[in-house]
């Protein structure tokens, strides 16, 4: 069926109106938080309650970053529980990924369901038998066991996004590797981890995102080591209605993962074409 010009050009503008409500729905709460944190806390305060600020104001910006802990203590919490989990995540899920991908042995076919399976597990059901292991151990508040209890979590989704990159590139690569004397670790390193470098990006990506977002294992396990989610709880019964407060500390909280997805935006997005290809 032929389509006219004037068909086509509808097409391609409803698309794009359609398109364009959805990012104003995501973008306007961002934006709101944005415009609250700007405002003095009598400005936050007025009836009826306005989008822009009156007047500019860093109060709330001052009260986060000279009146609490959130940048001094909060943050690099998250950071570092973000960043090891996800950089232990990858190795690890890369080479399972890569054994999955590449052999086959009896019962593997199982471990890959069962290990899916892992996914729909609540996390909740695991926060009892963990709290009472780690207080058991003494390994509660620390950095060591959050980072072991999100890498952990971040395991079974990587390995199955790494595994659909490992399975596009063809064994003739690393079969040629070999016969030109690599090792299978050597063609495993120089040939198929090259290759599948978005992935691995992106699997990194997404854990740390996951990870600097995470509140329930941090209240729980790491309460005398807080992370920014709890913090930013805390300012609920720290201050009462400064909601400016509120939206500062988010804003805040948003930043390093902001910059960190600008700076791999091409990488991550390169992964998820290629992933959505590849499937």
């Amino acid at each position: 069926m032929v389509r006219s010009k004037a068909e086509k050009r509808l097409d391609t503008l409803s698309t794009h109106a359609i398109l364009l409500a959805l990012a104003l729905v995501f973008i306007f709460p961002v934006f709101y938080t944005l415009t609250t944190s700007l405002k003095s806390k009598g400005d936050v305060l007025t009836t009826p309650p306005s989008i822009l600020p009156r007047t500019l104001s860093l109060e709330g910006y001052d009260t986060v970053i000279n009146g609490s802990d959130m940048v001094t203590h909060y943050l690099p919490n998250t950071f570092i529980n973000a960043f090891f989990s996800s950089l232990l995540v990858v190795p690890l899920a890369g080479l399972a990924a890569y054994t999955f991908s590449r052999y086959r042995f009896r019962g593997s076919r199982t471990l890959e369901f069962l290990i899916l399976g892992l996914m729909l597990i609540p996390r909740l059901t695991n926060l009892l038998p963990l709290y009472r292991m780690a207080s058991d151990v003494g390994v509660l508040n620390t950095h060591e066991l959050m980072v072991a209890v999100y890498t952990a979590g971040g395991l079974p989704f990587s390995i199955w996004l790494i595994r659909a990159f490992f399975d596009a590139i063809p064994t003739e690569m690393e079969e040629a590797a070999l016969i030109d004397g690599c090792t299978p670790f050597g063609a495993l390193w120089r040939i198929i981890v090259p290759l599948a470098l978005p992935g691995l990006f992106a699997a990194f990506l997404l854990n740390f995102v996951d990870t600097w977002n995470e509140f329930l294992f941090a209240v729980v396990l790491a309460i005398g080591n807080k992370t920014a989610t709890v913090g930013l709880y805390d300012f609920q019964s720290s201050f009462e209605t400064a909601y400016h407060v509120w939206a500062a500390a988010a804003i805040i909280i948003m930043i390093p993962v902001l910059a960190l997805f600008l700076a791999m935006r091409n990488v991550f997005f390169r992964a998820m074409l290629d992933g959505a290809l590849k499937g």
